[in-house]
């Protein structure tokens, strides 16, 4: 009988590790250990992160994204917005329309 269970992940992981493990960028990991006491321990200049604290982390997420609510003009809310004053026609367009 073979033991076909996952291979098992370490205990304590550099930051970039901690990074690809959790998809939370690596500031944001510094920020997390301010409030959970344990998630990055130092070994000389190394600094190693507690996985089971950052399953704990993770684990204290809210579930999953619900489109409920969403609305097809969110995305348009994060175009840069035209200056006060400046022509909603491009130079293009100007160039276009005096021939």
């Amino acid at each position: 009988m073979s033991d076909h269970s996952l291979p098992s992940r370490p205990r304590f992981g550099r930051i970039p590790t901690a990074v690809q493990y959790s998809g939370f960028s690596r500031s944001r990991i510094y920020e997390l250990a301010v409030d959970h006491e344990g998630l990055i321990r130092k070994d000389n200049s190394a600094s190693l992160v507690d996985f089971d604290v950052l399953d704990q982390i993770l684990d204290e997420l809210p579930a999953g994204f619900s489109p409920q609510g969403v609305t097809r003009g969110r995305a348009l809310r994060r175009l840069p917005r035209r200056k006060p004053g400046s022509s909603a026609t491009t130079p293009d367009a100007k160039v276009r329309g005096s021939a």
